[in-house]
């Protein structure tokens, strides 16, 4: 399979999980299962950034707290979650906290990023869908978005979600807090 099929096959399981109501994607109870558990060591990530922060790495930032995030630019929740994660990055950054989002737009649509973090003034780093991104989105089991990880300063998934909801930066904030102040 070329990078171009994966990256579309991807995109498509991704549409579809966004679009698709829960007992359609075969979950009863309407709320889709977490995609990486609590407890699971984080897999590795190794991307680079499209936003001036680099190339990054999960075992780079060892030793800080790192909220994963994988969206798309045509994802209506990724829209709304968006700027509680630039909020959460302008907050909890100088004390330790690295938001990384995972871009995960097919070929046709990556072009809209620039516009998209710069309508949202998103300034923390941005990785564009690659093979490390597929990889990636892979190893965390990640099949619908947005979907986010909060990862403590040991490389361990505390936190995971598939969605967004409305009181996510109240809880998000407290359990930044509680990760920060852990000692690595």
């Amino acid at each position: 399979m070329t990078n171009f099929h994966r990256t579309a096959a991807l995109g498509a399981v991704l549409l579809a999980a966004a679009i698709l109501p829960a007992s359609a994607q075969g979950l009863g109870d309407g709320a889709p299962p977490p995609p990486l558990p609590a407890g699971t060591h984080a897999p590795a990530i190794s991307t680079q950034t499209v936003n001036s922060h680099g190339a990054l790495s999960l075992s780079r930032l060892r030793g800080k707290v790192v909220l994963v995030d994988y969206w798309a630019t045509w994802c209506g929740p990724c829209q709304m979650a968006t700027p509680t994660l630039q909020a959460l990055h302008r907050r909890f950054a100088p004390k330790g906290l690295v938001v990384l989002g995972m871009d995960t737009d097919a070929p046709d649509t990556v072009k809209n990023v620039p516009a998209f973090l710069k309508h949202f003034g998103v300034t923390y780093p941005v990785a564009v869908l690659s093979r490390a991104n597929i990889r990636s989105a892979q190893a965390y089991h990640v099949d619908g978005i947005p979907a986010q990880f909060l990862i403590d300063k040991k490389g361990i998934v505390r936190w995971s979600q598939a969605g967004y909801g409305p009181n996510e930066g109240q809880e998000l904030s407290a359990m930044i807090t509680k990760l920060l102040a852990e000692k690595s």
